[in-house]
């Protein structure tokens, strides 16, 4: 609980009393490896922090390919906010890719927050801030960066990748097919 006050008030800061109103509403959840936290076509209700393990946000696309958009790792919040904010079903798996402990928060929980602190409610909008970065910096790397490029912004940005993530998965994330990413590094490693 310690790790999610200091991550919270990294944000904003808010008196002990303020923060405590939370702990009531909080629900812990373990999952063991390859469990999903949310799975495609059901409505994301919940806020997730994650305390301990690593999950991937995948979709699979047309052809029945897993195609990674995401990855979690403790410390990190992890919601899909287009499926949480609409109420309509996610288009996203959430998976644990080893035994993992959560924190989740519930949206009516999340509201009560919202309602009862000017300070809460000013997390939960720089929560949605820092998710859609995120997302715009994902967005940015496929669309702007050479493959090269990609892969060495993962190395320098999110080296921690390469412990948690099997190369096919890797390769997905940064829109290409996992022999082109075994060239690639080999590439690299000459140089």
């Amino acid at each position: 609980m310690d790790h999610l006050k200091t991550i919270i008030t990294s944000f904003v800061s808010m008196p002990d009393e303020e923060y405590d109103q939370i702990l009531p509403l909080i629900e812990k959840i373990s999952l063991k490896k390859d469990t999903d936290l949310l799975r495609q076509g059901q409505i994301c209700n919940y806020v997730y922090f994650i305390e301990s393990g690593f999950f991937r946000m995948f979709y699979v696309d047309y052809r029945g390919d897993e195609i990674n958009s995401r990855f979690c790792r403790p410390g990190d919040f992890a919601v899909d906010f287009a499926s949480f904010v609409t109420q309509k079903p996610s288009l996203y798996y959430w998976r644990a890719t080893e035994d993992s402990n959560v924190i989740a928060l519930s949206r009516s929980a999340i509201e009560k927050m919202y309602d009862r602190s000017v300070n809460w409610s000013k997390f939960g909008r720089l929560i949605a801030e820092y998710s859609y970065l995120q997302i715009n910096t994902r967005e940015e790397m496929l669309h702007l960066l050479s493959p090269e490029e990609r892969y060495k912004t993962i190395l320098e940005k999110e080296s921690h990748l390469l412990q948690h993530v099997p190369q096919n998965q890797l390769s997905s994330y940064i829109g290409i097919k996992p022999e082109s990413l075994s060239r690639l590094r080999k590439r690299i490693l000459r140089r």
